[in-house]
């Protein structure tokens, strides 16, 4: 009798930015390359992440990632915001912002959950809400 005669091989991407699903009813995503440069501003009902450089407003309404190489000066409105690289500004964050130990902020936070990874940088204010 083998045991784990069925057993399936599974691979986990550890691509942080990757998204899988791409057929109808799936969550969109929009990607802003490395040495894309933005002067305005930017408003998504997608899922973003920013590796270029943006200086304006950006307005999503789900989940902004600002990738390892992105930096962002201005204002931020989104569901969610994750900081991988560095953001200058205020940000509002519905639902949860996450500072990465690779993150740099300064400028004003209000947001319902605040995670500051170690290694990160910070500074500015919190408005948190309940």
């Amino acid at each position: 009798m083998a045991f784990n005669a069925y057993k399936k091989d599974t691979q986990v991407d550890s691509n942080p930015y990757a998204s899988t699903s791409t057929g109808p009813g799936s969550p969109s995503m929009s990607y802003l390359g490395k040495t894309l440069e933005i002067k305005g501003e930017i408003t998504s009902d997608e899922y973003l992440t920013v590796e270029g450089k943006i200086q304006g407003n950006i307005n999503v309404s789900k989940t902004l990632t600002i990738g390892k190489d992105g930096f962002v000066e201005g204002e931020i409105k989104a569901d969610e915001v994750k900081i991988h690289g560095r953001v200058e500004g205020k940000i509002t964050a519905n639902t949860r912002l996450e500072i990465s130990s690779n993150g740099n902020f300064s400028g004003s936070i209000k947001s319902e959950k605040l995670v500051i990874e170690e290694g990160a940088i910070f500074k500015g204010k919190v408005n948190a809400d309940e």
